[in-house]
């Protein structure tokens, strides 16, 4: 089981299954992304309240960039916010903290997700 930190709209977001994919980098080569497989329980809580969510990994793909991530997995699956742009995309995981510094580095890594009832 893994476990990942997430602010309010992309929790409400997979919770109502309209975010199906959570983009993460790691800060280091050694990265749990990378060690997760379809049919783990990943599980999402949230960053201000105590609640928590629990999806099934469907799919972890590996990409270099955030455009090559939103034009494959899909700007609908991947964003929470808007505009669902291409643009808006890079800049949002671009403003996360390090993540500027990290992708180059690391890559970005899609997780599918599926909330499990």
């Amino acid at each position: 089981m893994f476990t990942l930190h997430l602010p309010e709209r992309p929790f409400r977001a997979i919770q109502k299954g309209t975010k199906k994919v959570e983009g993460r980098s790691p800060d280091s080569k050694d990265n749990k992304y990378e060690k997760m497989k379809p049919g783990d329980v990943l599980v999402f809580e949230h960053e201000e309240k105590d609640e928590k969510l629990k999806t099934e990994i469907l799919f972890v793909h590996h990409y270099s960039n955030v455009k090559q991530m939103l034009l494959v997995e899909g700007i609908e699956n991947v964003l929470s916010s808007e505009p669902k742009t291409i643009e808006h995309g890079i800049e949002s995981y671009n403003s996360l903290t390090n993540y500027k510094d990290r992708i180059p580095k690391f890559g970005i890594y899609a997780i599918g997700i599926k909330p499990i009832k």
